[in-house]
């Protein structure tokens, strides 16, 4: 089943896995540095591109979904692991954030509640906009 991403899930993504370049120069997780590449054409595939956008709660809560605490760029093979290992992606995800705000997350995250999209949106341009002029 095909995960439905709207323009909101691709800007949050976009802004994480820049957000994890900025910091650490590729994945969050493992540290696995990236650049970017030349392609074919000439052009290039920018190191974001090769990282993946890594929830800690599922993107089925739509109060965490586009919190920028719930979220970090981790490599393909971080991503599926932290996926498969769920208790070491808990406990790594608690030490990543420290355990008061991983524990404001997990409070957030049962809340229910509908986002302001227009907001989220316009915050994450302007947190974009901030990290390309590193």
């Amino acid at each position: 089943m095909k995960i439905r991403l709207d323009p909101l899930d691709i800007l949050f993504s976009e802004f994480v896995r820049k957000r994890a370049i900025s910091r650490v120069e590729g994945c969050e997780y493992c540290g696995r540095k990236f650049y970017d590449k030349p392609k074919n054409d000439g052009t290039m595939f920018p190191a974001w591109k090769q990282l993946q956008c890594s929830h800690f709660v599922g993107r089925r809560s739509r109060a965490t979904r586009y919190d920028p605490e719930n979220a970090v760029g981790a490599c393909f093979s971080c991503h599926i692991h932290m996926t498969e290992n769920p208790y070491e992606h808990t406990s790594w995800f608690e030490k990543h954030l420290g355990s008061e705000a991983f524990d404001k997350l997990i409070i957030r995250s049962n809340i229910p509640t509908k986002p302001d999209k227009e907001a989220i949106k316009l915050y994450l341009q302007e947190k974009i906009k901030n990290l390309e002029e590193l």
